[in-house]
């Protein structure tokens, strides 16, 4: 019986070039030049790319300082279109979350949006959304509840839009 021989795999390590900087560089400018992006969607967006992630956080740092890239204006972007899609102040507060802004960031714009724009967003929602005629108001409202909640309102805001929408 002969003896098998099996090469032993050496990883090697990817040396990086003056031309992967610029690729990286050239990546975040694509990016850039389509819509805001955060640092957080920057870097999971270029170490899919396989570049090492030292160089990218330096590249995005760069940007950054000089104010090409901004997290406080993707926040503030992101906020306004999902505020305008009528969606509620839990959505965008997770959604932001996930995408790498600070709690702080997210509270310092929100401030902006008081309880009063949130409720008439909340009842916009409602007058857009086709509900079936046939159910009683008890189950509409059930309806009209899961579907706000859906969208991220708060209880507060879903009581009162409701309330508001019935006029009660």
């Amino acid at each position: 019986m002969k003896k098998r021989m099996t090469a032993k795999v050496i990883p090697v390590l990817k040396v990086m070039t003056k031309n992967d900087l610029e690729g990286i560089k050239n990546s975040i400018s694509r990016y850039l030049s389509m819509r805001e992006h955060s640092k957080s969607e920057l870097a999971e967006k270029l170490l899919k790319k396989n570049y090492q992630s030292e160089l990218i956080i330096r590249c995005i740092d760069e940007f950054t300082e000089k104010g090409l890239q901004s997290d406080y204006r993707y926040a503030e972007s992101y906020i306004r279109s999902k505020f305008n899609a009528h969606k509620g102040e839990n959505f965008i507060k997770m959604s932001l979350k996930n995408k790498g802004i600070s709690t702080d960031l997210i509270n310092e714009i929100m401030q902006g949006y008081d309880d009063q724009a949130w409720l008439k967003q909340a009842i916009s929602a409602l007058e857009k959304k086709a509900f079936k005629d046939d159910l009683n108001e008890s189950d509409q409202k059930k309806k009209q509840n899961a579907f706000l909640n859906s969208r991220g309102f708060s209880f507060k805001i879903i009581e009162k839009a409701i309330n508001c929408y019935w006029k009660l």
